[in-house]
């Protein structure tokens, strides 16, 4: 999405000093939480008063408040419904408060996009589904959806690294849960998408190595079965599912037994996804008898993805213990003082932006 204007630049003018306009963006499009010790890595200082500057200045204008941790240690929210405006994020999901295990989420998240400063990051759906569709010439139809009646895309809000010649790099954060259930549910959801590519890569990320083994095997036995179903670019739900349309269409054209209504909705679906030369190709040779399933089953599930499972210990932590919901008296420390405060930005630099999701 083209702002149409410099994001950085528009927080610089409520006093924000260049490289900490340039952390809240950052915070506002991969996380909406941050850690001190975060801003002390992204500018090269581990301690110092710096941090403290960002944290009093993003207090007082209300952008951010804290969350207490015990301990004296805090995680910080970015909450202004302003700055993520100013980023082009203005229904952005990370101004919700979130649970324990989401927070851990979001600041693993964060480590990483610190850790790939200046390489190709999707961190937006637009982005991932722009690279899919227009770049890679997937189908919208094999891209990962959530299971709520919203089926949004790329709902967990990973991002996704793209290294040389385009190769793909998906993500997955384990927050520590115990079960499994989370990650085999995400692997369910992205089955197609990993079957259509010629190769890709799963990074997966921990603060311990604790789930890798089980992770692995989940990764591990998901994998021929996808390739047995021939999810493919050109069979993006399946071989059976194109099978069925080439059966229906027969029955169409023959009219050989009267169309069913499943008929009518593997027909409807077919000819919005089986567009291409090659599918024509393969429909006239089906109307012909010169091809049969075996063959177009052969051809199809002979392709499966050069599919690689990399589990990662991230070297952060992440005091993420009961966390309490609350405001913080002490200026230093969080206080919510003027939280509805709204930014005073030089000149009539924004222009109105269109919601975008901005992650999970």
């Amino acid at each position: 999405m083209s702002l149409g204007y410099d994001p950085i630049s528009v927080l610089e003018s409520v006093g924000y000093t260049e490289r900490e306009a340039a952390f809240l963006y950052l915070v506002a499009v991969h996380s909406g939480y941050f850690l001190r010790r975060q801003y002390g890595r992204f500018i090269h200082r581990e301690r110092g008063a710096i941090a403290e500057q960002l944290l009093r200045k993003a207090i007082a204008l209300g952008h951010v408040q804290s969350i207490a941790c015990g301990q004296a240690r805090f995680v910080y929210q970015l909450v202004s419904k302003e700055v993520y405006r100013v980023v082009g994020l203005a229904a952005s999901r990370h101004r919700r408060l979130k649970a324990d295990a989401d927070i851990k989420r979001r600041l693993m998240v964060l480590d990483f996009a610190l850790d790939h400063l200046g390489q190709t990051l999707l961190d937006s759906i637009d982005a991932k589904l722009g690279f899919f569709t227009r770049n890679l010439g997937l189908s919208a139809t094999v891209l990962a959806r959530s299971a709520s009646s919203s089926a949004r895309f790329f709902s967990e809000g990973f991002p996704i690294l793209l290294g040389e010649q385009q190769a793909v790099h998906f993500t997955y954060f384990d927050d520590g849960a115990l079960s499994s259930s989370a990650f085999e549910s995400f692997l369910r959801r992205y089955r197609s998408v990993f079957a259509a590519l010629h190769g890709f890569e799963l990074l997966y990320f921990a603060d311990t190595d604790r789930n890798f083994e089980r992770a692995a095997q989940l990764f591990a036995a998901l994998y021929p079965e996808a390739r047995a179903l021939g999810v493919t670019p050109m069979t993006p739900r399946g071989v059976d599912h194109f099978l069925e349309y080439l059966r229906a269409r027969e029955n169409h054209d023959t009219q050989k037994r009267s169309l069913t209504l499943r008929d009518l909705e593997v027909l409807r679906e077919g000819e919005r996804i089986y567009t291409t030369l090659e599918h024509q190709a393969l429909c006239a040779a089906w109307s012909i008898g010169s091809t049969s399933a075996d063959r177009i089953r052969r051809r199809f599930q002979q392709h499966g993805p050069q599919a690689k499972f990399t589990p990662i210990v991230l070297p952060y932590r992440y005091p993420l213990h009961e966390l309490k919901y609350e405001r913080v008296s002490k200026l230093e420390l969080g206080s919510s003082d003027g939280s509805g405060r709204p930014l005073r930005f030089a000149g009539n630099t924004i222009q109105k932006q269109p919601h975008n999701e901005g992650g999970a």
